[in-house]
């Protein structure tokens, strides 16, 4: 049951086979044994989640159901305000704060009879894309990817059915990546951000993230009323690549985009070669842009409190506050430019097709990583293919794409037009049906199950390597 996607769960639903009780009392007895663990909950709401689920029993009885997410039990970050949990967004100085009210993408979530299971952990105020103090469930000794890592983990570790995560610079996509599993960043603005604690609020996004696409839609659907379906179907695409964009990725994810671009070309889809905007480009303007907008908002904010964060925040704060005007408005127009190529290369093809990370999950206790030959940190390294559609706001899904001897997946990004969220998610079931990628969740954990317990029993000894 714990490992079965939101589809088959809301399936099974419908058909009588469990109660949303059931199912949430197994899914709350899964979190007790294995969250210690892995540490994907920063809390989890045991009595309101059962309460909404035997309220969604009782709309069931009475043929009064709100839609597929009825009696589905969901985690949302802990970056996004969710009644009564502590919503501390990862960060000390925010440790008793429990928000007065749900954020606009929660309450959409409770009135569509999603049963919200609990929080999840993220990186310090999503400053990183690590979250450390989680343990990857499908492979331990890799992180798990962030900011939003406890989602990911949740939903990888069979601890909920889908999961809300938010993106600055991939911190959907990255790690969707590196536990094998699908994300989404929408287009910018098309999700509510009320109620969500800003990163950098003009390269914020809020999305799903789930086991697959489908998934992915069945939440999107709600979280984005606005949200056009279009059917999954076999038409043929023109595709984008651009070789020389994901020039510096390692032999496997080189491989893996060998493989993607075989089995799609086999199904009739075209590839056409475009050129995007370079990661060692687009990282000069993306740093000076996110930081600032940082800046900006926490210091004025939480003037009182922003020096106590942790060296990784508070050393991209001070960046951003000694960045002029000059240097500022420069960022601005290399993102609009950036924005209006993209724009210009969907006018030739439906989706452009990338790696979402250079190389495999860096293992835990990595300080860099390779990179074409280049030592790279491990923020840079992971946002080095996802901060261009930041900056823009296009479209993207994460997913896996080829299964490695590890059983775990290298990931793709598929991007499309601004506004084409409906469209792109229909193409990324097309393609994913297509790759056929088939991962054993349930086998991963369990033969992760004992180096699980050793990397918790070193971060307890240890404490939280964030905190300095």
């Amino acid at each position: 049951m714990n490992f079965e996607t939101l589809e088959e769960i809301s399936t099974n639903l419908s058909l009588g086979r469990y109660s949303s009780e059931e199912l949430c009392r197994v899914t709350l007895e899964g979190i007790k044994t294995t969250n210690p663990v892995i540490g994907a909950y920063s809390d989890v709401l045991d009595e309101t989640a059962i309460a909404e689920s035997v309220a969604s029993d009782k709309r069931r009885i009475a043929g009064q159901l709100r839609g597929k997410l009825d009696g589905v039990p969901i985690a949302v970050k802990d970056l996004v305000d969710t009644s009564p949990a502590i919503c501390r967004a990862g960060l000390d100085v925010s440790a008793t704060y429990r928000p007065p009210g749900d954020a606009n993408v929660v309450q959409s979530l409770r009135n569509a009879g999603a049963v919200i299971i609990g929080v999840t952990e993220t990186d310090r105020g999503a400053f990183g894309t690590t979250t450390l103090q989680v343990v990857n469930p499908t492979a331990s000794t890799q992180i798990v990817g962030g900011s939003s890592g406890g989602s990911g983990a949740a939903v990888a570790a069979g601890l909920a059915f889908g999961a809300i995560g938010t993106d600055t610079g991939g911190s959907i996509r990255i790690p969707s990546a590196c536990c094998s599993i699908s994300g989404f960043k929408p287009t910018w603005g098309r999700v509510d951000q009320s109620g969500v604690r800003p990163l950098a609020h003009a390269y914020d996004h809020v999305g799903p993230m789930a086991r697959n696409v489908r998934g992915l839609q069945a939440l999107q659907t709600v979280i984005d009323p606005a949200l056009t379906h279009e059917p999954a179907n076999a038409a043929k695409l023109t595709i984008g690549i651009d070789e020389q964009y994901y020039r510096d990725a390692n032999d496997h994810m080189h491989n893996m985009m060998s493989h993607v671009i075989d089995t799609l070309e086999k199904a009739g889809h075209k590839m056409r070669t475009v050129s995007l905007t370079q990661p060692d480009d687009v990282l000069e303007f993306h740093m000076v842009n996110v930081c600032k907008d940082a800046a900006d908002y926490h210091t004025k904010r939480y003037a009182d409190v922003w020096t106590r964060y942790p060296e990784i925040a508070r050393d991209a704060i001070k960046f951003g506050l000694q960045i002029d005007h000059d240097n500022y408005s420069a960022a601005q127009q290399k993102r609009a430019v950036a924005r209006r190529q993209l724009d210009e290369i969907f006018e030739d093809v439906d989706i452009i097709v990338s790696p979402t990370l250079p190389v495999d999950a860096p293992n835990r206790e990595a300080e860099t990583v390779n990179v074409g030959g280049i030592p790279r940190g491990i923020l840079e390294t992971t946002v080095r293919y996802t901060a261009l559609f930041n900056q823009t706001g296009h479209p993207v899904v994460s997913l896996p794409a080829h299964i490695g001897g590890r059983g775990t997946a290298a990931s793709i990004q598929l991007v499309g037009p601004a506004n084409g969220d409906g469209r792109l998610l229909a193409i990324a079931q097309n393609i994913e049906d297509t790759l056929d990628v088939q991962i054993d969740y349930q086998s991963l954990v369990e033969r992760n199950s004992d180096r699980l317990q050793a990397w918790s029993a070193t971060i307890e000894y240890l404490g939280d390597p964030h905190e300095q």
